[in-house]
């Protein structure tokens, strides 16, 4: 009997050995960015984020044309994204990705991330409007381009080209777009006129939205920007009506009347206010 078990023992120790010994020599036998690769999952999984990514720059350095370096970009901005924030890095990841990957669909795909990215989190503006524009030349459905169209319009404003802004929202309005594009497309076509102190372009504007979309105007806070345009083209009476009408449709109509007795003071404080109410 013991003749067998250390007959039996020996036996797996020999398999265990030569396990061992076999992925030692694959290991070793396998290119040194598949084996940066390898280092970074396991730091990935031990929750080493930054080490990780130190090795998935190794891979794409190492073999930059490799689909090694492809799958080493892919994880490396997932992990920079979600993990580490550091979104430039991440954008960096996803630049590789549009220009090497083979596959059409996740080039595609990491173009919009790396526009969202730009736009959202590192709100670089002016390269977020580049990557945009080549989504917008893709052959994407008419309402993605739409949201595209409008990020550009959004970045343009952003960065005081308001010019540009008002050419991409009055390309963006001819579209076949859903009512939430086109509400905000005529609220940041007001918002510019407003940037321009244009208020009765602006005036003319928040009416017509306020108009077509009551309830997203409320939620918005479009009727106290409507307010405000009226009080700045010395139109109290109509700025008080508009706070008034509204009034009890917002959870804190106190907020709005503290509004409306500011603009009565007001109005009552402005040269010839007494001599008018005679």
């Amino acid at each position: 009997m013991k003749k067998l078990l250390v007959r039996n023992c020996t036996k797996v120790w020999r398999r265990a050995a030569l396990i061992v010994g076999l992925t030692y020599c694959l290991g070793a036998c396998s290119p040194p960015e598949a084996r940066d690769y390898q280092l970074a999952q396991q730091e990935v999984s031990l929750g080493h984020f930054t080490a990780a990514l130190e090795s998935f720059d190794r891979v794409i350095k190492r073999a930059p044309t490799s689909e090694t370096a492809i799958k080493a970009a892919r994880d490396g901005a997932r992990v920079a994204t979600l993990e580490t924030k550091e979104y430039k890095r991440a954008a960096a990841y996803h630049q590789f990705v549009v220009l090497h990957s083979p596959d059409p669909a996740e080039r595609m795909n990491s173009q919009k991330q790396l526009a969202g990215l730009y736009f959202d989190q590192l709100q670089n503006y002016e390269k977020a409007i580049v990557e945009l524009n080549k989504l917008v030349q893709g052959n994407e459905p008419e309402m993605e381009i739409a949201h595209y169209k409008l990020d550009i319009a959004r970045s343009h404003y952003y960065l005081n080209n308001f010019f540009q802004a008002h050419s991409e929202l009055d390309e963006l309005l001819k579209m076949n777009i859903p009512d939430s594009e086109r509400f905000s497309a005529w609220v940041l076509k007001s918002n510019i006129h407003i940037a321009l102190k244009e208020y009765p372009k602006a005036i003319e504007i928040l009416k017509k939205v306020t108009t077509l979309y009551p309830e997203k105007s409320l939620q918005e806070n479009v009727f106290q920007t409507l307010a405000v345009c009226l009080e700045e083209n010395d139109n109290f009476n109509e700025a008080i009506k508009t706070l008034e009408s509204v009034k009890n449709k917002y959870p804190q109509p106190e907020y709005i009347e503290i509004r409306i007795k500011r603009l009565r003071d007001r109005q009552k404080n402005r040269p010839g206010a007494r001599g008018l109410r005679k």
